[in-house]
C-alpha cells in the first residue's frame, strides 16, 4: 500500500487550485502496478482532483475511506474481482455519498450488470475510455462544488519544541471563523501537556479521551455536547485533564472523530499531532493542508528539513504542506528567507513576525489576538495565512522576498544558510 501517492513532491507547497470547495478525494485500488500508474498520473493531472491514497487490495478499501473522507473509488475488475466486488458492495452501504467506479479492460452486459448491483455507480474501460472517465470526474467535482464540499482540515506541525504551534493554531482558528462566518472545530492533539483551552482561557470539562477510543459511542449529537464552545465561533476539543487518561490515546485513534468533525465544521484546525507519535501519518494523510512552522535558527532549519525528506521518502503528497515562518525578523533572524527556502528545498508561504509583546499578553490574558491585539503586525501575518488556506487571490505573491510581508521581512540584508 501506498498512502497519498498523488504528486509526491512538488517543494514549491502550493496545492493545487487552492482549497477549492470542489476538490475531489480519489482512492485507487488496483493490483496491477502498470494500469495503478497511468490511472494516477491522469489523475494527478486533472484540476480539483487529489489523490489521497493507493491500494493494492481491498482489505483496507472501508477504513480508508473513513479515515481519509473519500469522494470517488476507482477499483480496478481485472483482478480479484470477486474480491473486489463483495468489498465495493460493504463500502457502498456503509459510505452512501461516495461515488464508485469500477475500471477494467473489457466491457460486456454481464460485467456491467453485476458490477451495479455490488454498487458501482460506473463502469469504465481503459485506456479506451479515458476521455469518459475524465468527463465523469469534473461533473463530480462540479456537483460537489454546487452541493458545498465538506470541511477541510489543517494540522500545525511544529518542527521543533517551542516554535509557536499552539499559539498559531488558535488564532488560525479563531480568524477562520471570523473570515468564513462559520463554526470552527479546534483539537488538541498534545494528549500530555496541550495548552490550546488555556489560551482561550478555558476550564476543560469533556476532552478527547471522551470521544476517541475503543467503545466510545460517537456521532454529532456527542460532539456537540462535548465540545466547549468559545464566543469567537470556535468550538474547542482538548486534551485530556489528567495523564492517566492519554494512556492509550494516539493520533489514529482519534482519526474517526476528526473524520466526522470535518463533515460537521467548515474547518477543523489541529494542533498537532505531535513529531513522537508513531501513527501521526494518519493524521497527516487525511488533512488538507499541514503547516509546517518553522524559526530562523538551524536547529529549527535542519528539523524542518528532516520531516520534508521523511514525507518524500514515504511518498507523501508534499502539495499539502505549507512551511511558516514564524517569529520572523527581530534578533531571532541570523536566517533570511531565500537561504531558508533554498535549505528545506520548499517554499515558505507565510512569515509571522516576531511580535512578542503583543503574543505573550495574549498568551497570559487568555485571549486570541484578535481581541486583545487587534492590530497587531503577528495577527495581520496570521489573516494573511487565512487568506492563503481559503485559496486567496496573490496568496503567495510576497514568498520569494518580494512586496508582500515576507518580502519586506526578509528581503534587505544577508544571513546564512542552515546547512545539513
Amino acid at each position: 500500500m501506498t498512502k497519498d501517492g498523488g504528486s509526491g513532491g512538488s517543494g514549491d507547497g502550493s496545492a493545487k487550485g487552492g482549497m477549492d470547495a470542489g476538490i475531489v478525494r480519489v482512492i485507487v485500488c488496483d493490483g496491477n502496478a502498470g494500469t495503478s500508474e497511468k490511472l494516477c498520473a491522469l489523475l494527478d493531472a486533472m484540476p480539483g482532483v487529489r489523490l489521497v491514497e493507493r491500494l493494492v487490495g481491498v482489505t483496507e478499501l472501508v477504513a480508508s475511506i473513513q479515515r481519509l473522507s473519500a469522494d470517488l473509488v476507482l477499483a480496478s475488475l481485472d483482478t480479484s474481482a470477486d474480491e473486489v466486488l463483495s468489498a465495493v458492495g460493504r463500502a457502498h452501504r456503509d459510505f452512501p455519498s461516495t461515488t464508485f467506479f469500477a475500471i477494467t479492460s473489457k466491457v460486456d452486459a454481464t460485467i456491467i450488470l453485476t458490477a451495479v448491483r455490488s454498487g458501482f455507480n460506473d463502469v469504465v474501460r481503459l485506456p479506451d475510455e479515458s476521455a469518459r472517465l475524465t468527463d465523469a470526474i469534473n461533473q463530480l467535482r462540479h456537483k460537489r462544488a454546487g452541493e458545498g464540499a465538506g470541511g477541510q482540515i489543517v494540522t500545525v506541525l511544529g518542527s521543533s519544541g517551542g516554535v509557536g504551534c499552539t499559539t498559531l493554531a488558535v488564532n488560525l482558528a479563531v480568524e477562520l471563523a471570523e473570515k468564513c462566518g462559520q463554526e470552527v472545530a479546534l483539537v488538541d492533539l498534545d494528549f500530555m501537556f496541550g495548552h490550546v483551552a488555556m489560551l482561550l482561557d478555558l476550564e476543560i470539562q469533556h476532552s478527547l479521551a471522551d470521544l476517541c477510543g475503543e467503545g466510545k459511542t460517537l456521532d454529532e449529537k456527542v460532539v456537540h455536547k462535548a465540545v466547549m464552545k468559545h464566543k469567537s465561533n470556535v468550538h474547542v476539543i482538548p486534551r485530556p485533564r489528567e495523564f492517566e487518561e492519554t494512556e492509550h490515546l494516539t493520533a489514529e485513534r482519534c482519526v474517526p472523530l476528526l473524520s466526522l468533525l470535518r463533515r460537521m465544521y467548515a474547518y477543523v484546525v489541529l494542533d498537532g499531532p505531535a513529531r513522537s507519535d508513531p501513527s501521526a501519518l494518519s493524521v497527516l494523510t487525511m488533512a488538507d493542508w499541514n503547516v509546517l512552522v518553522v524559526q530562523p535558527l538551524v536547529t529549527s532549519a535542519r528539523n524542518a528539513k528532516r520531516i520534508l525528506q521523511a514525507m518524500g521518502r514515504m511518498n507523501f503528497n508534499l502539495e499539502t504542506v505549507q512551511v511558516v515562518c514564524n517569529r520572523a525578523g527581530g534578533g531571532l533572524s541570523h536566517l533570511n528567507i531565500q537561504r531558508l527556502e533554498k535549505s528545506l528545498g520548499h517554499k515558505i508561504v507565510a512569515a509571522i513576525p516576531d511580535d512578542w509583546s503583543s503574543v505573550s499578553a495574549s498568551i497570559n490574558l487568555g485571549e486570541p489576538l484578535s481581541m486583545n491585539a487587534p492590530k497587531s503586525k503577528a495577527r495581520d501575518a496570521i489573516r494573511e495565512l487565512v487568506d492563503i488556506i481559503r485559496g486567496g487571490a496573490g496568496a503567495t505573491a510576497g514568498a520569494a522576498g518580494g512586496g508582500g510581508l515576507i518580502g519586506r521581512l526578509f528581503g534587505k540584508g544577508r544571513g546564512g544558510e542552515a546547512e545539513g
